[in-house]
This record gives structure tokens, sequence and C-alpha cells, in this order.
């Protein structure tokens, strides 16, 4: 989590995001990550009261990409807003 700047959002715990070890998943396999100023249960990252940020999803390892020379397009991850 970034603020518009590029800096890492400041917060007490130091947490600013999660590994495909650390998440935690529902049956399915899908996650909820909760972004906000206040703790909440499961996947959450402290937005450090800013305003404004950047939450930037890295995925490595994937059998597409560069590194793979795979052309072929295969199903990426959704991200899909429920709130603010």
């Amino acid at each position: 989590l970034y603020d518009p700047q590029g800096r890492l959002v400041a917060n007490v715990i130091r947490r600013h995001g999660f590994t495909s070890a650390e998440i935690l998943r529902e049956q399915n396999g899908r996650f909820v990550i909760n972004i906000g100023p206040r703790a909440r249960p499961g996947n959450w990252l402290p937005s450090g009261g800013v305003e404004q940020f950047v939450l930037v999803w890295r995925l490595y390892d994937t059998p597409i990409g560069v590194a793979s020379r795979t052309t072929k397009e295969g199903p990426m991850p959704a991200i899909e807003r429920k709130g603010c």
C-alpha cells in the first residue's frame, strides 16, 4: 500500500502487503483485502489515515509473462472494489 507519491504508507504494525503464504483465502480460493484506518478481521491493510492510496498487485511465478516467454492469454485475477 503506497501513498500517491510512491512511498509506503506508514502504520504502527508495519504491514504494507501480503504474500501468497500469508493471505487468508476462502474455500473457493478467493480472498478479500480490507483497507482502512481501523483493524478488521481477516486480511487487513492499515491505511495509516491517508485519504488516497495506491494498491499494487505483483504476480510472481505465473505461467504467463515475459520471463516464461508465454504468449497465450490466461485468466487474470479480477479486482473488485466493494466500497469506501
